[in-house]
């Protein structure tokens, strides 16, 4: 059995914008490891669909780009240049060009390349996520070998990318954190009345370790970590080193106002006692209630 793949895309006014072939393979149907695409042909797959689509859009934009956005007129070429756009789905080579400003619109740059604007990262966004997701469950070098398994991302792929990657989006999102406070009770009990029916219960398990450096046996830090368990919806995790986080207490109210986390709803946090994770969850909440943990109990 021959397949041949075909891959057209049309614009919007149903216009063939591009009609490739994409993938050409002999398949047999007289054995089970033979039904269906496997991991290698999937990956190729993947990668030359991306390669024709990326090209294509790229090709678009550009196309519009190549004239003057006030008067109209086509924009001189300063020169080739080539950026390389890592998916997903394979890495993607693409031309960028740089134009010369048109005359009518003076500007301090002489020269620019539109692909800048449109490509702020070199790296997509969904394997970022996928980076981001796994490296922060398992090694680095792991996250790697997974993704390389089931997607066509190339042999170029390397745990210092990826940790790189990891704490790039970090930073990020520490950055977008509100300002820590002392009190995160918001609104009266008039106010807390007119709040919809929340849904289930929320248990916050918090608490805390040291970690030692055994070469030398001198310095250590803190970690505290928690779970978020919502009757009803997915549980969540977070860990921060006490020392050095300058949020902590917005770092878990973030967490619980990601599960829908409401005022008048009643959340229960399992701590063993100590001042640092006891204060962490101190007026989180008015529905709040602070139990230690049963280990420590008995």
């Amino acid at each position: 059995m021959r397949v041949q793949l075909q891959l057209r895309i049309v614009g919007d006014d149903d216009t063939v914008i591009s009609d490739d072939e994409v993938l050409r393979f002999d398949k047999t149907d007289d054995r089970l490891e033979a039904i269906g695409l496997s991991l290698d042909e999937a990956k190729t797959l993947l990668e030359q669909v991306q390669q024709r689509l990326v090209a294509t859009q790229v090709a678009t934009y550009m196309s519009r780009r190549r004239c003057c956005a006030a008067c109209g007129g086509t924009l001189r070429s300063k020169g080739p240049g080539r950026i390389r756009f890592r998916t997903a789905f394979g890495i993607v080579p693409l031309p960028s060009p740089r134009f010369h400003r048109c005359g009518c619109q003076p500007m301090d740059a002489k020269t620019f390349s539109p692909l800048t604007e449109l490509f702020t990262e070199h790296t997509a966004p969904e394997l970022l996520y996928l980076e981001t997701k796994w490296a922060s469950l398992v090694s680095y070098g792991m996250t790697v070998d997974l993704l390389r398994d089931v997607l066509p991302i190339g042999a170029l792929a390397h745990a210092s990318t990826v940790r790189n990657h990891l704490h790039r989006v970090a930073t990020r999102h520490d950055a977008e954190l509100g300002d820590e406070r002392s009190c995160f009770i918001e609104g009266c009990p008039a106010d807390w009345k007119e709040l919809p029916v929340p849904e289930g219960p929320i248990v916050v398990g918090i608490d805390g370790g040291y970690v030692r450096d055994w070469a030398d046996k001198q310095s250590n830090f803190e970690v505290i970590v928690g779970k978020s368990m919502p009757e009803d919806r997915d549980d969540r995790y977070f860990g921060f080193v006490q020392t050095l986080d300058a949020k902590p207490r917005r770092r878990l109210f973030e967490v619980l106002r990601g599960q829908g986390f409401q005022m008048n709803q009643d959340i229960t946090f399992l701590t063993d006692g100590g001042d640092d994770v006891r204060d962490l969850a101190t007026d989180m909440s008015p529905c709040a209630e602070h139990c230690l943990d049963w280990f420590r109990a008995t």
